[in-house]
């Protein structure tokens, strides 16, 4: 690129009249610093010196933009030369700014592509603080994925498998989504748990305070959400899907642990094999009128089966250390 076409993209972008494709080379030329040697005769550069810059970086490639004709326009130095030596060193300026924001720009893209995996040891729960300051309790042998930073437009967590207590920071213009399995749910600034266990293909959610609204994470479903209120629950098993209701008491449900308190007898399975990280097989039909009772926290995964054997009066067998078979006939 000649001076003569260098000098006239100079004088064009001072005066904002740079066409699009003008513009693409305007800043091909900055980022390449061919537009430097301008600089270099002995003309002071008073007028660029003393543009004001704010701290903030697209206040201060805006304040530069809108300060640059005016000043050109009020000296009275020799027009052109005085143009494009002002402009080339405000390019130069802007160009560093540009690629201060670009930086910060990839940077938060690269963030929300990298997810951290936290899973909960057995026997344990985790408190895990997100991006956005919410609070989410991961109970024994659970695992949660999140972005290390949340996209502009919403804030979503998968729950691969377990139970988790989510505390949620209030922003009602970026909802707040879990994700497990084939369920979504979402909310502005309320508290609820998750449970999902892809083995039985079986999840549910409580919720505790605030709103939620359940749908499909399929979004080609047509399927209206469902929305709960303090107290409601919502589970599915395979295709079945069923609301109930809950005595919403205080504190975090996921610290208490394995507590249960005329729980059904699939309930409390669910959470117990989730928990422990093994495979129990039951009949749903069979078992459906049993429920379970009891504080099972420090207990042994075989204590609470032969405990809840006992009082269901069942059998059980134990195939292998991962699996567990009730025998309701």
């Amino acid at each position: 690129m000649n001076n003569n076409r260098k000098k006239e993209l100079l004088k064009k972008f001072a005066d904002r009249t740079l066409s699009p494709s003008e513009e693409q080379e305007f800043w091909e030329m900055a980022s390449s610093s061919e537009h430097m040697p301008l600089l270099q005769d002995d003309d002071e550069l008073e007028i660029s010196q003393s543009i004001d810059i704010p701290h903030d970086i697209e206040q201060s490639l805006n304040s530069i933009k809108n300060n640059i004709s005016s000043k050109i326009s009020s000296s009275k130095k020799q027009p052109l030369k005085l143009v494009y030596k002002v402009a080339a060193s405000v390019a130069a300026v802007l160009f560093l700014f540009a690629g201060v924001k670009g930086f910060q720009y990839y940077s938060f893209i690269q963030d929300t592509k990298t997810f951290i995996t936290v899973e909960a040891g057995l026997g344990k729960t985790l408190k895990v603080i997100l991006p956005d300051s919410s609070v989410v309790t991961v109970s024994s042998g659970s695992v949660l994925r999140y972005p290390k930073a949340f996209p502009i437009a919403e804030r979503r967590v998968y729950l691969k498998i377990g139970e988790a207590f989510f505390e949620v920071t209030k922003n009602p213009k970026k909802p707040f989504s879990v994700e497990s399995g084939e369920l979504q749910t979402t909310a502005l600034g309320t508290s609820f748990t998750v449970e999902y266990n892809p083995v039985f293909h079986w999840g549910k959610v409580n919720l505790y305070t605030g709103k939620v609204a359940i749908r499909p994470t399929d979004k080609r479903s047509s399927r209206p959400a469902i929305l709960l209120t303090p107290g409601n629950a919502y589970e599915y098993l395979g295709t079945k899907e069923t609301l109930s209701t809950f005595d919403v008491e205080p504190g975090n449900p996921v610290e208490k642990g394995l507590v249960f308190e005329r729980a059904s007898f699939s309930d409390a399975i669910y959470r117990i094999a989730s928990w422990h990280k093994v495979n129990i097989i039951f009949d749903n039909v069979n078992t459906k009128d049993l429920s379970v009772n009891g504080d099972f926290k420090g207990r042994t995964i075989d204590e609470i089966i032969t405990t809840i054997a006992f009082i269901n009066k069942i059998k059980f067998t134990k195939t292998d250390s991962l699996t567990y078979t009730f025998m309701t006939k």
